[in-house]
């Protein structure tokens, strides 16, 4: 039987079963513990050498932070009594019983799986049902790597996915930047649902503002060009967005990782990879460019009714909504 109440935040059960980036690998350092945060719960990072471990930052005696202590010979010490745990979660000391005594066998943690991929960390808190959307422009020599600065927004990670996956917004919300208003009207599109049926993808052509082309300005080209975008959704939050400008021959791929901090913030993830920004100068003209477009989307989706996600009833859906649809069947089977 379905449940017509089951809804989408950032704190959903079902969102323990698929990766999460939480943290820069470039962030992580061996002299001392870091916390992080996910769905509303708190984790301890710890490096040795080239091994990353993350636990739950709690320790098993009096539930003290483990990420307030410090790391001695690569243990992470509990600030509280000084239990130390080593890069497996094995306890290794408890000073108060002596070096010899034979710990408790309640005493040890209990990793977390984690992996490495796209210049982040992800945990996936329980067994993973789903992996992490594969990204094969990541590897192209001719795209430039460029991040943008990480952002907490005050809004569910699914309002955040749900709005980026939805071009119907475009001539509205991002009338400012490239939002063409001759663009309104959805033509119709379909949705490629990828084999493990945790993603999608989706192909739409349209017309933007190109308000980055410089030679709009000289008159060599028209305001209004032809876009070609590519969407692809990876379960829980990971989307990508081709785009391919045939007028200027300019490719962006902008990939999104989203870190779902608790029931009413996000963290987000975004890396440009550009073929037309050679130097430093243009890469910070595209940052800012793509931030003023976020700026845009966050007027509304900060201002939502909730930080909820109505997956089966609720929201009103038309034929132009059939990508966000998907994605809302994916979540439900996901919490399901």
């Amino acid at each position: 039987m379905t449940n017509p109440h089951l809804s989408l935040t950032n704190t959903s059960a079902g969102l323990r079963r698929g990766w999460h980036p939480v943290a820069f690998l470039s962030d992580i350092r061996e002299s001392e513990p870091q916390r992080v945060e996910l769905l509303g719960e708190g984790y301890v990072v710890t490096k040795t050498g080239n091994d990353v471990s993350v636990f739950v930052d709690r320790c098993p005696h009096r539930n003290a932070r483990l990420s307030d202590g410090r790391m001695v010979d690569g243990n992470v010490e509990c600030p509280y009594h000084g239990w130390r745990f080593d890069n497996h979660g094995r306890c290794s000391l408890i000073p108060a019983l002596g070096p010899d005594a034979t710990v408790p066998p309640t005493s040890h943690l209990t990793r977390v799986a984690t992996a490495q991929r796209y210049d982040l960390l992800w945990i996936s808190p329980e067994d993973p049902v789903c992996g992490i959307l594969d990204i094969p422009e990541w590897d192209d020599p001719t795209l430039r790597h460029i991040w943008l600065p990480p952002v907490d927004i005050k809004a569910a990670a699914g309002q955040f996915v749900d709005n980026f996956l939805d071009f119907g917004h475009f001539p509205f919300i991002h009338a400012g930047t490239f939002g063409a208003g001759e663009d309104e009207f959805i033509s119709d599109y379909e949705v490629q649902k990828t084999d493990d049926g945790w993603g999608f993808v989706v192909d739409y052509p349209h017309t933007i503002h190109n308000n980055e082309d410089p030679k709009v300005k000289t008159g060599e080209h028209p305001l209004v060009q032809p876009r070609n975008m590519r969407y692809t959704f990876g379960a829980p939050f990971v989307i990508t967005l081709g785009l391919e400008l045939p007028l200027t021959g300019m490719r962006n791929v902008l990939v999104n990782a989203l870190q779902p901090l608790d029931h009413d913030t996000t963290r987000l993830y975004t890396a440009m990879l550009r073929n037309d920004c050679p130097t430093d100068e243009k890469a910070q003209e595209a940052i800012d460019y793509e931030m003023a477009i976020l700026a845009e989307d966050l007027k509304v989706i900060e201002r939502l009714w909730d930080k909820t996600i109505p997956l089966e009833r609720g929201q009103a859906h038309t034929r132009a909504d059939r990508n966000t649809v998907e994605f809302r069947r994916i979540m439900q089977r996901l919490l399901a």
